[in-house]
């Protein structure tokens, strides 16, 4: 069998070495006939230990703490991107470490239970192409407005208010709106705001995607579903090694990201 890297970038990076641990235990317990558990937890712990995929993910394993290092950054870089994501110009997300904005919130009504994203993922590769983005994040901030006011609808966006986060996620910034006709309308103005200011952006998985009340975020539900994806494969096929269906779904990961259908 080809042996893969255990790590696929195409600007994302999905980063399964760091779980392959928890993949390998996961794999033994559907081979043992376990009871796979795939909640989610709605509090600071996430997912149970069975799920590894919404980590692999959004690239969020933790340990990003002093990464900038690594990359070329002054040391106090982090302070200063705090200073500036961290005012009160911006409102806290759902967590501290989020940066957000809202535009006519009072108006934001969710069809069928259902928030509409749209992500991007920055070349952080680059700490200049990092820098445009920063220094140019107000246009954006603009323009997005702007579209909120002109069709009176609710819009909120949101990028990372810790520096090492930012440069390691795969989720640079997300643009949330609650009506499906603004979906071009939202795709457009953010691509366009890139293509000004020379900020590269990455090719994605996914670049759209959908909440859906009681059910989670996107990627909470894209995570579900791979595991169920997963785990219907390793008992459909049972006559292979545990590396092997690692290596499996390593190299299926993406495809199976791209066929998943959330309405």
């Amino acid at each position: 069998m080809i042996k893969l890297k255990d790590l696929l970038v195409e600007a994302q990076t999905f980063n399964f070495n760091k779980s392959k641990t928890q993949i390998m235990r996961l794999i033994k317990k559907v081979k043992a006939g376990e009871t796979i558990h795939n909640n989610y937890k709605e509090n600071e712990m996430g997912f149970n230990m069975d799920n590894p995929f919404y980590t692999i993910l959004r690239n969020d394993h933790g340990g990003n703490v002093g990464i900038h290092k690594t990359m070329g950054w002054s040391y106090d870089a982090p302070n200063q991107w705090k200073k500036f994501f961290v005012s009160k110009f911006f409102g806290a997300g759902d967590l501290p470490v989020w940066s957000q904005r809202d535009f006519n919130l009072h108006k934001r009504v969710k069809k069928d239970g259902k928030t509409y994203n749209y992500y991007i993922t920055v070349d952080t590769s680059d700490k200049y192409n990092v820098a445009r983005f920063a220094n140019n994040i107000l246009k954006l901030d603009n323009s997005l407005k702007q579209l909120a006011d002109t069709k009176d609808v609710a819009i909120r966006w949101k990028t990372h208010g810790i520096l090492d986060v930012f440069l390691t996620d795969n989720d640079s910034l997300k643009v949330y709106y609650y009506d499906p006709s603004l979906k071009s309308d939202v795709e457009n103005i953010v691509k366009q705001w890139a293509r000004d200011n020379s900020i590269n952006l990455g090719d994605r998985s996914h670049t759209h995607g959908i909440d859906i009340e009681d059910k989670g975020s996107y990627g909470i539900i894209i995570a579900q579903e791979m595991l169920n994806v997963f785990v219907d494969t390793i008992k459909k096929h049972p006559n292979h090694s545990d590396e092997e269906y690692y290596q499996w779904i390593v190299k299926n990961f993406v495809d199976i990201i791209k066929s998943i259908k959330v309405k």
